[in-house]
């Protein structure tokens, strides 16, 4: 089936920097064929400033059936993307994953990581590089494995994730913020909270509630306008861009295993065009 792309335009609040032209693409969760549609579409796409960044706003694993394969295109995104410079985000499946994986989490964290990674998509990452016919009941084993298994590549990445990027009035960050909690402050919390005393509305990488019910006033968040994902079409069936726009905000999470949509925003000063690459849905066979 091939990948249709749809793309409607709106006006929003502030504006990136001048001198830059940004793509960002929210959650892929291993499919990795949307990626790949939205990053060549952005290619064939004429530059319209001196710099051109992709931002990859996180989530690029688990769930789907080619996080590998995901993590890859999003290593080569600028390149791919026609662009000068990739900013990845860490999403809370990323943390997820790391924390498990680095050797400088305490033990129990780092089991305690591994078991949530698992139960929410993560064994179809761990899959790709641990290869076994049922996830092994012995976590301890099974992170050991992990470890000694990951590539090189993927390690890397993983450490070089950021929390959030800011360009002109805009910030880019995955989940969003939590508008009861300065701003900064916010965006300071480290990645690697244990997962057993994160307050999810505290985080980056996990926060909802308090921000997709927020209604933030002509100021927005801190003067900023948020792009963000995390959210699958902020939980509803018919979810309005123009609305989080007015809400100082836009979710770029389409829910892509679900509903086998991906979305990229191309953002040129004050202006957002909105691109969707639609594929079959679907989670990945096997595991």
């Amino acid at each position: 089936m091939p990948i249709a792309l749809d793309r409607r335009s709106y006006a929003l609040p502030r504006a990136g920097a001048d001198d830059v032209e940004i793509f960002a693409v929210g959650d892929i969760h291993g499919r990795s064929d949307l990626l790949a549609a939205l990053l060549d579409e952005a290619a064939r796409q004429p530059r319209q400033a001196s710099r051109r960044v992709v931002v990859l706003l996180g989530d690029l694993v688990d769930r789907g059936p080619d996080s590998l394969g995901a993590i890859d295109i999003g290593l080569d995104g600028a390149r791919r993307a026609g662009g000068d410079e990739t900013i990845a985000l860490m999403g809370n499946h990323e943390a997820m994953m790391r924390l498990a994986l680095d050797p400088q989490t305490p033990p129990a964290d780092a089991i305690d990581a591994l078991e949530t990674w698992i139960a929410n998509g993560g064994d179809h990452t761990l899959g790709e590089f641990v290869h076994f016919t049922t996830t092994p009941a012995d976590l301890e084993d099974l992170l050991r494995d992990a470890r000694e298994s990951l590539p090189p590549r993927v390690g890397d990445w993983l450490a070089n994730l950021k929390s959030h990027w800011r360009s002109g009035g805009l910030l880019f960050v995955h989940a969003g913020v939590n508008p009861g909690v300065d701003l900064e402050s916010f965006l300071a919390e480290p990645w690697n909270a244990p997962l057993a005393t994160l307050g999810g509305d505290q985080h980056w990488a996990w926060v909802r509630r308090p921000f997709l019910s927020a209604a933030p006033g002509p100021q927005g968040y801190g003067g900023y306008f948020v792009v963000h994902g995390h959210t699958p079409n902020d939980l509803r069936p018919d979810p309005s861009p123009i609305d989080q726009i007015r809400r100082f905000r836009l979710n770029l999470d389409s829910g892509s295993v679900m509903t086998g949509v991906a979305t990229m925003a191309i953002f040129r000063g004050a202006s957002a065009e909105v691109v969707t690459a639609s594929g079959p849905p679907g989670w990945a066979t096997g595991r």
